[in-house]
């Protein structure tokens, strides 16, 4: 089973001038970008490759901007929000490099990491376009415990940061047939929502 996560960033700075040392207010919440990326790959002593994880940025200067992870092929990055924050914003930084007719496609600016100028919606049509399974994650959802999955069966889970994915694209995944599925009655951080999957699914089918 691949399991994939689609994360919308709605203010997350679209320029490699990122200050390290103020990631959740001058990068618009890169810090919670990053506890996602941590958490939707690593392991205690391990990494999981059998995850890829998209984060679309809407912040300023030239939104959108989609960077995607791939667990099988990560090299030298680690747990913690710096290191992760470097990795962002050296893709950040071969994205402005890259000619602006040439920045539709993905990007590899590290090992395991690409960039490309893509929508939020566009990466989940796409999947749906694959045939995966689309998962909204709202806590008026059906309770995950609940939901079957087929142990080969690829699902995609999407997700918001603190504000939300917005009524507009909540409209557009209920006319593509997502479903929405809950994790807990109240609302959670976006990595808890990652770690609780993770742990649900560990426990079906590891």
């Amino acid at each position: 089973m691949l399991r994939e996560f689609i994360f919308k960033a709605n203010k997350t700075i679209t320029s490699s001038n990122i200050n390290l040392k103020d990631l959740p207010g001058s990068c618009g919440r890169l810090d919670l970008v990053c506890r996602c990326v941590s958490s939707a790959f690593f392991l205690s002593h391990d990494i999981r490759r059998d995850v890829v994880f998209y984060a679309v940025f809407y912040g300023e200067p030239n939104p959108p901007v989609a960077i995607k992870f791939v667990g099988g092929e990560l090299k030298k990055v680690s747990p913690d929000e710096r290191n992760i924050a470097i990795f962002i914003k050296k893709a950040l930084k071969k994205f402005e490099e890259t000619p602006e007719n040439k920045r539709t496609e993905w990007i590899e600016s590290t090992p395991g990491i690409c960039v490309s100028k893509k929508e939020f919606r566009e990466i989940i049509l796409e999947k749906k376009n694959e045939g995966k399974r689309i998962l909204y994650l709202h806590k008026a959802g059906e309770d995950f415990e609940n939901v079957k999955i087929g142990e080969n069966e690829d699902v995609v889970f999407i997700l918001g940061d603190h504000i939300g994915i917005g009524e507009e694209d909540e409209d557009f995944l209920e006319d593509i047939g997502a479903e929405k599925v809950s994790l807990s009655p109240l609302e959670l951080h976006a990595d808890h929502c990652i770690v609780i999957v993770h742990n649900i699914l560990d426990k079906r089918f590891k």
